[in-house]
């Protein structure tokens, strides 16, 4: 370990939104959110938009299930704890594709590009 001063870099970070603190979901369920939504701003840069401009992504149960440190069962139950509270909606695609996946936020957090 080395002391956080003035000239120390740091590698990259995942941003944690503050609307998710007061909200009652799991530790889990805020984690992947932040998770999610780093993983918005990936699939948007390669253009994986939808043609109503929505940002489509993948992640699955196994990908949170790595991320997080948790059993299957745990993730799966973080999925539906973000989905029964409109933070996200997953899309099934059937076939064994991964569901896509789309993220909400409350709509005072709303800011369009030009804010």
């Amino acid at each position: 370990m080395i002391p956080y001063k003035t000239d120390t870099d740091i590698s990259s970070y995942i941003i944690f939104p503050r609307f998710l603190i007061p909200l009652d979901l799991s530790n889990d369920a805020k984690v992947l959110y932040a998770l999610l939504l780093d993983r918005a701003g990936i699939s948007r840069k390669k253009g994986y938009i939808e043609a109503d401009g929505t940002i489509r992504l993948y992640f699955t149960v196994e990908d949170a299930k790595a991320k997080l440190r948790r059993s299957r069962q745990v993730a799966t139950r973080v999925f539906h704890e973000l989905e029964s509270c409109g933070l996200i909606f997953r899309r099934k695609q059937g076939l064994g594709r991964p569901a896509v996946i789309t993220l909400n936020l409350p709509a005072k957090e709303r800011r369009s590009a030009n804010d």
